[in-house]
């Protein structure tokens, strides 16, 4: 099986030359839009309009009119495409060929040194990726999924505007490429005769027309699945962080998913595995375990989510010096175009965060798919598996349900006896105290009544009557080596567009005053962006939403509870927030679900504090401590304790939002 589509179109170098070029950008966006399903932006149609020929007419040149070119060539693991893929046969021994062509229509550029990143002034682009560090990475991604291209495949950057001064300034001894990049198999080329005349001999040395057609067929029928060093990297990487052994239910829940993969090979035999379980409970724990058990039996298992913060962050946690395994970290929606069971396993984490589909407000109408983003996970796979905690579904457009994943997979005439719902109960966050969650839900209204709190042992619970005792406590912690952060509900405004580097102070209460979390990083401030807020150090500083806490733990977590969810003499009750995906119907909830979210983050301890009086009354009346006299206890253990308050920063501007990702 293989992923559909692979290029938008195919033609000899010959051919393509000839056509007329607004026929050609017709058919490209056409095609990327009803195949890709995305949107075509205007960089890329005038890339089509004045790049393309510039290719083919060197390859002409040199007499290699009839070599193969695919047009925005898919990477085969994600959402990005290679602008041109020159195919044929090597010169020395007639085997498969292939160039990599990433086109730039630039005519001037900088390059920072020191991060290799680029700008090009005229277009008002900042902050760019080395492009041969962009196309080395295409080459690689290609080769880890059709190992026929191993050692076959060269790639190229086409500067067809660029001229001779601007070109050395992005290659050695001036710019020094990543460590990994094969030099020798990575070229620039600009847009002086002398250049061109280099890039067509090149061509030559590397590439042969003959059987190219046969070559192209060869490419189309090969099974993409990720070669042996990147499963064998992924195992090791993934195996050698364990945050703790699996136990009883887990290693039985994995026991049971690997025996049946080499039972669900054939589309008529797909075995659906719905796996639940609360916070601390081990999910991701048991989905990496898998990832690196099923590569280290060479069969490919791929990790999606829905959260892009915890994608990177386990990008970060894993790869360690296995940097090719980051295609195995993917994201929901990249998985729309498969074919039907193009994936052997498919871990499919925090399924909570599951959509009705997988379209997005950016695309456009006739390049929107009618079919639910459950349906497409079930059949990118062989064995599909799904991990959520149900109580996570924290907004309207989030679906993700057992009862609801088993539903589709009936939809798609899967037999019950094929789908697998198992639930895991056994605490591992909270080991210390395994009643905490069941008392944390009984607090939310899940079911009991909030009951009193009795726990004495090591797991702390406190309350602060204002957020400034809070904050002094947790950074006690931190002062003593523990992880913290604070996090708080939608109660306070956010803006979309930054007006300066500094962070405004929007979670305002009283004369205390915190920023959200920031859209993107100000390295000079220790600021990072929320994609790095959950484990970055200078995170503290902000206060976190759910989107940035979602499957995280720290040692200890402060939670903000907000307008937005209060007690009400016997009962609670939820009002509309600053978040409108969590207003209408669901609202009664998706708003405890998310303080049941941020109050399970902590792993020794959790400080609660409501702006609302009645619900401070509560949690006093319910006999959680009080934080105060825990801080002095802190202070008297440790003498030489001093909490240092930062200085408050102005509070005028603003920062990008944090609820776009």
């Amino acid at each position: 099986m293989r992923l559909k589509p692979r290029y938008l179109l195919g033609r000899r170098a010959a051919d393509l030359h000839a056509m007329d070029t607004e026929d050609l950008v017709r058919r490209l966006v056409r095609g990327t839009e009803l195949k890709y399903q995305v949107s075509v932006t205007d960089a890329e149609r005038r890339s089509w309009r004045h790049s393309i020929r510039t290719v083919t007419e060197v390859l002409l040149d040199v007499g290699l009119g009839d070599v193969r070119v695919l047009l925005e060539m898919s990477t085969l693991v994600s959402n990005s495409r290679i602008d041109m893929l020159l195919v044929g046969t090597r010169p020395r021994d007639g085997e498969l060929a292939a160039v990599a062509i990433e086109n730039k229509q630039w005519s001037a550029l900088d390059v920072d040194l020191s991060t290799r990143r680029i700008t090009v002034p005229k277009a008002g682009r900042t902050d760019m990726q080395h492009p041969a560090e962009q196309v080395w990475d295409y080459c690689r991604a290609l080769e880890r999924n059709l190992p026929m291209l191993r050692q076959s495949l060269w790639g190229v950057v086409n500067l067809h505007e660029a001229s001779d001064v601007d070109i050395s300034k992005l290659q050695p001894p001036a710019c020094r490429w990543r460590p990994e990049v094969d030099a020798n198999r990575i070229r620039i080329f600009g847009s002086s005769p002398e250049h061109r005349r280099r890039f067509g001999e090149f061509l030559r040395q590397v590439l042969s027309p003959t059987n190219a057609d046969e070559q192209v067929s060869r490419l189309d029928r090969a099974h993409v699945r990720p070669t042996e060093d990147v499963m064998r990297a992924a195992y090791q990487a993934v195996r050698g962080r364990s945050i703790f052994p699996l136990l009883d239910r887990q290693r039985e829940v994995v026991d049971r998913i690997v025996a049946h993969v080499t039972d669900g090979f054939e589309a008529n035999s797909k075995q659906v595995f719905i796996i639940s379980g609360g916070p601390g409970t081990g999910k991701t724990v048991l989905a990496l375990e898998l990832l690196g058990i099923l590569n280290g039996l060479s069969s490919s298992a791929v990790h999606a989510s829905g959260s892009s913060a915890f994608s990177e962050t386990l990008r970060n946690h894993v790869k360690g010096r296995h940097g090719s395994i980051d295609d195995l970290f993917t994201y929901f929606n990249q998985h729309r175009n498969r074919a039907p069971n193009h994936l052997n396993v498919l871990i499919c984490d925090e399924a909570h965060r599951l959509r009705k589909s997988s379209n997005t407000r950016f695309e456009k109408a006739g390049a929107r798919s009618e079919t639910p983003q459950i349906h497409e996970l079930i059949q990118a796979a062989r064995v599909p598996v799904f991990l959520l905690d149900p109580r996570q579904v924290i907004r309207n457009n989030e679906i993700g349900t057992p009862e609801a994943i088993h539903q589709a997979a009936r939809e798609l005439q899967i037999p019950d006896q094929n789908i697998h719902r198992i639930t895991l109960e056994r605490q591992f966050r909270h080991s210390t105290c395994p009643e905490y969650i069941d008392w944390l839900e009984d607090l939310l209204g899940y079911g009991k009544a909030p009951r009193p709190w009795t726990h004495s042992g090591a797991f702390h619970l406190l309350r602060a009557d204002n957020p400034q005792q809070m904050e002094d406590y947790l950074r006690a912690q931190i002062i003593l080596g523990h992880s913290a952060r604070i996090t708080a509900g939608f109660c306070w405004e956010w803006h979309k567009k930054p007006a300066s580097d500094q962070l405004p102070l929007e979670v305002s209460i009283g004369d205390w005053a915190r920023p959200w979390n920031a859209r993107k990083p100000n390295a000079q401030q220790n600021i990072p962006s929320h994609k790095h807020w959950a484990t970055h150090p200078g995170g503290f500083e902000q206060i976190g939403c759910v989107y940035t806490a979602q499957s995280f733990d720290w040692d200890y977590a402060g939670v903000i509870m907000g307008y937005d969810y209060t007690w009400h003499g016997a009962r609670w009750t939820a009002v509309n927030n600053k978040d409108h995906l969590t207003w209408g119907n669901q609202r009664n909830v998706l708003i405890p679900n998310i303080y049941r979210v941020l109050a399970s983050r902590g792993k020794e301890g959790v400080v609660l504090y409501s702006t609302n009086q009645a619900t401070r009354d509560l949690l006093a009346e319910l006999r959680v401590p009080p934080v105060g006299p825990a801080l002095k206890t802190l202070q008297e253990q440790h003498p030489d304790l001093v909490v240092n308050r930062p200085a408050r920063p102005p509070s005028k501007p603003t920062q990008g939002t944090i609820f776009d990702f």
